[in-house]
């Protein structure tokens, strides 16, 4: 397909947002949370003067050794010295004091940057607070705690302290129930045990870290406006109806994401116009649109003989057919040119015919994911054997697939199973466990095998398989 990109997206529809745009239970994966190595000493001095920040030109005492230094150094020697993502301690200095984007001395700010030590009622003069009083203090000590005592205690007995553990359902806030995923969110919610400081954190790290590149196929809601795009060439492509988008796709398989994932990619030519639409360009040429191609009808003659009507017709620009490839002919000749499920009567094979050819599916689940509702027509040996066999049909890009008997689960990508190793990468992206479709190998076996999905070149190395026993 080609493709078209355009400065001006119009009639774009929107979506209710779902209540899952932020995943209480998944925050970060445990693999970005102990990623030490994701940024250099100099990449952090550099964040911190992009971003105006105070710290740029700030200076306290290192805990650890009780040297002098700048605020990047001590980010980075902390991050270093407990193995802990530098960028975390960013977005916590962030998201309790605002001191990255804030660019103004406040010494109570620096005083309590990480919020460490401090609880709702707690008096800051009192002398088991104010021994943590002091920025180098609060980032080294706060950190210190969160390794070496909660991430500690999950990895020992699951669950720390205060009651959070993977798998341990915890109400926070008299009204939100929390079932932590992964040790990063026991973590976070045995530091901050509240619904709204926990969003923040996430949305503070997806506008700032989000390491995410979504593949082809996959469905993106602006969890701001509501709008869905496919990604598709790398591109993002608008939906500009309701009725476009449930033509093609499930509501269900659509991911919340922040803009500034969205802003990774160029936007691409909007979907205007449903599966099967009858469309007539600016010189009264005829065509049909199946998935990427519009087909153009051969006559008016064979338009009207087929059964359809000038009625149904809608316009369609030079500029909007050629985001379409334009597809063989449409003929006096083509039997169910609009598709139809025809079942031998006998054996109970299932095939779908299009246009003078069978094409065969293999699996129940190719069935009912890709003709739901659609009606069986049933058929005998000498009605099937008029349509050539092709090729059996297969999943859509953006499915998530497994082997009804192995464990690894797959992401349909430009026709490729693409492998996800791990849980944490399949909660990162966003993805629900409900949506993965059951199927066997001779249906995955249809595909080639492409490149496996991570969360970086660094994150992941170490990344252990999804079990789904």
């Amino acid at each position: 397909m080609k493709k078209v990109i355009i400065s001006l997206i119009f009639g774009l529809f929107i979506l209710p947002l779902p209540s899952y745009a932020f995943n209480e239970d998944f925050v970060i994966s445990d693999q970005e949370l102990f990623d030490c190595n994701s940024m250099s000493l100099n990449e952090i001095k550099d964040f911190l003067s992009e971003k105006n920040s105070f710290l740029s030109y700030f200076a306290d005492f290192y805990p650890g050794t009780g040297t002098f230094m700048d605020a990047g150094q001590i980010i980075y020697n902390t991050a270093q010295e407990f193995k802990i993502n530098p960028k975390f301690i960013l977005v916590m200095l962030e998201k309790e004091q605002s001191l990255i984007t804030y660019s103004s001395a406040n010494m109570r700010r620096l005083d309590w940057a990480m919020g460490y030590a401090v609880c709702d009622k707690c008096e800051l003069s009192h002398p088991l607070v104010a021994q943590y009083r002091g920025f180098a203090k609060q980032v080294y000590y706060a950190v210190d705690r969160i390794v070496n005592t909660f991430v500690i205690d999950l990895q020992k007995s699951g669950i720390t302290h205060t009651g959070f553990g993977p798998g341990i359902s915890k109400k926070v806030d008299y009204k939100y129930w929390i079932t932590p995923q992964n040790n990063a969110t026991a973590a976070l919610y045995t530091y901050t045990p509240h619904y709204l400081g926990n969003k923040n954190f996430y949305l503070i790290w997806t506008k700032w870290f989000s390491n995410i590149q979504y593949p082809d196929g996959s469905l993106l809601q602006d969890a701001k406006t509501g709008g869905i795009y496919l990604i598709q060439d790398g591109t993002k492509r608008p939906f500009t109806s309701k009725t476009v988008f449930k033509s093609k796709f499930n509501e269900e398989s659509v991911i919340p994401v922040g803009e500034s994932i969205l802003q990774k990619y160029p936007t691409g030519y909007p979907i205007k116009f449903t599966d099967y639409s009858l469309l007539e360009d600016e010189n009264g040429k005829l065509y049909m649109t199946v998935g990427d191609e519009a087909r153009p009808f051969e006559s008016e003659k064979v338009f009207r003989s087929i059964g359809f009507s000038p009625f149904e017709l809608e316009n369609i620009t030079q500029e909007d057919l050629s985001a379409y490839t334009i597809g063989s002919p449409i003929t006096q000749a083509s039997a169910y040119p609009t598709g139809g499920l025809l079942q031998h009567k006998e054996t109970g094979g299932v095939y779908w015919v299009y246009d003078g050819k069978k094409y065969p599916i293999w699996h129940k689940s190719v069935l009912n994911t890709r003709f739901p509702g659609r009606n069986l027509i049933q058929a005998n040996f000498e009605e099937l054997d008029k349509y050539s066999l092709a090729e059996p049909i297969k999943f859509l890009d953006g499915s998530l697939v497994k082997d009804e008997k192995e464990p690894n689960v797959y992401f349909i990508s430009d026709g490729k199973l693409r492998s996800i190793p791990s849980e944490d990468v399949f909660l990162t992206y966003g993805w629900k466990w409900e949506n993965i479709i059951w199927t066997n190998a001779k249906v995955l076996g249809l595909y080639e095998i492409g490149e496996p999905i991570k969360l970086s070149e660094n994150i992941g190395k170490t990344e252990t398989q999804i079990l789904f026993n």
